[in-house]
């Protein structure tokens, strides 16, 4: 609903300021528009009443008590003494560091499950806290952090943005973290002013998540998928809607604008390209104008052509267009079946929507959204299923679980790994 209505006054205001004449339809517009902004920051400020309240209720237990983590969390500290045999990260792992962002929003215990299940002593992880929430909420979760994992040093903090869905704030959130994880080097965990592709950079992938998701593939099964990618970004690609579309302003540059999912895999050259191309600069500020600009920021710089951007992929066809093969997320949006409740247009699903998801050869690699009043129970079961899975993966290291010819399959892919052979063809 809150989409809807900032597109549509985005619209309004653009056709409103083109009419140079006082009329009555001027006047009439206005009013509209005006009822259009007081609907949405009503709106605004529900959601954000609930879920402050929602976030208190997740910050009512002892931030400093870590429950059985020191029995069961053994990818945590794998260089204890008291670990069995297969209890340790697999040098295929530990050479492949794996960069995350987390936009939380609420729930700081349910943003620590999910850096639990993911995290590795080896990763970069970004957590920005919505700058709305009050600091007894981020106080929780660093506390949590501080307590709970022996070496925290690669887990960065933000809370800079007033984060407001359908706005730039949610890219910019996402930006501000990448940014941060961008600017460190192989030589420092610690962020610096400026990087550069001359310095060797410390991780080769960013996945950017919600705290409101939950992983379906352990870190070991992700370094494999990203290995096979080798180099390749997934992004999703769709067709840009025309109400979306800037009345009065052109993309710069030539740009098709294209739109997608703001969940993406993306390598650390593609991350690169986006902080130090001043083509991408010049788009981030023409994508103020657009309706939704987080689904458009990232579609379109994959899949235009002339940017040349690394890992790319400008040439989709029907089946790719149409979201075929976009796995980075499970998330079903309306009218899509759903067995359990509607939310923003999205199913916060039930267990009956899981199971194709918990199957050996699922690609999917995470679940959006668990909402904690709503199905946390799901979520327990999924976390639940997630360890044994891992437990058993890291037991028989030499088996895979992972449809890894599902991914070496995909056109995107297939189309880096010629883009790669080319190109060492033509230095030769």
């Amino acid at each position: 609903m809150g989409q809807k209505l900032a597109s549509l006054s985005y619209r309004l205001w653009a056709y409103v300021s083109g009419l140079r004449k006082v009329t009555v339809l001027k006047f009439t517009l206005i009013g509209l528009l005006l009822v259009l902004f007081i609907s949405y920051g009503l709106h605004g400020r529900t959601e954000w009443f609930f879920s402050n309240a929602l976030s208190d209720a997740g910050a009512s237990t002892d931030p400093t008590f870590c429950g059985d983590e020191e029995q069961t969390t053994w990818w945590i500290n794998p260089n204890r003494t008291n670990l069995a045999s297969w209890q340790k990260i697999p040098e295929e792992e530990r050479t492949f560091p794996i960069a995350f962002t987390i936009i939380a929003f609420e729930r700081p215990d349910q943003v620590w499950r999910l850096l639990k299940a993911i995290y590795r002593p080896q990763n970069f992880y970004c957590i920005h806290m919505d700058k709305k929430q009050t600091p007894r909420i981020k106080d929780w979760l660093r506390t949590r952090i501080k307590t709970c994992l022996p070496d925290s040093s690669n887990v960065h903090f933000l809370s800079a943005i007033d984060v407001q869905h359908s706005y730039m704030s949610v890219l910019e959130a996402d930006l501000l973290c990448m940014r941060l994880l961008w600017q460190l080097t192989a030589e420092k965990t610690t962020p610096t002013k400026a990087t550069s592709t001359s310095q060797r950079p410390p991780w080769r992938y960013l996945i950017n998540l919600t705290g409101q998701e939950f992983p379906l593939k352990n870190n070991l099964e992700l370094t494999r998928i990203l290995r096979v990618l080798n180099g390749a970004n997934i992004v999703q690609q769709l067709k840009f809607d025309f109400y979306r579309y800037p009345i009065l302003h052109r993309p710069p540059h030539g740009l098709k604008l294209y739109k997608g999912s703001v969940h993406v895999v993306l390598s650390w050259a593609f991350v690169d390209f986006i902080f130090t191309d001043s083509r991408v600069h010049d788009f981030l500020n023409f994508l103020p104008y657009v309706g939704v600009p987080d689904e458009a920021f990232f579609s379109t710089l994959n899949h235009n052509a002339h940017l040349r951007a690394p890992g790319g992929f400008p040439y989709g066809d029907e089946a790719y267009r149409r979201g075929e093969g976009f796995v980075n997320r499970w998330k079903k949006f309306w009218p899509a079946e759903c067995h359990g409740e509607w939310r923003h247009l999205v199913c916060i699903p039930a267990l009956e929507d899981l199971q194709p998801l918990f199957r050996l050869q699922s690609p999917e690699l995470f679940i959006n959204k668990f909402v904690m009043h709503i199905n946390s129970h799901v979520l327990d079961v999924t976390e639940g299923w997630f360890y044994d899975r891992q437990d058993w993966l890291y037991r028989h290291q030499n088996f895979t679980l992972t449809p890894l010819d599902f991914f070496a399959n995909q056109p995107h892919v297939k189309y880096q790994k010629n883009r790669t052979v080319n190109t060492a063809e033509g230095l030769m």
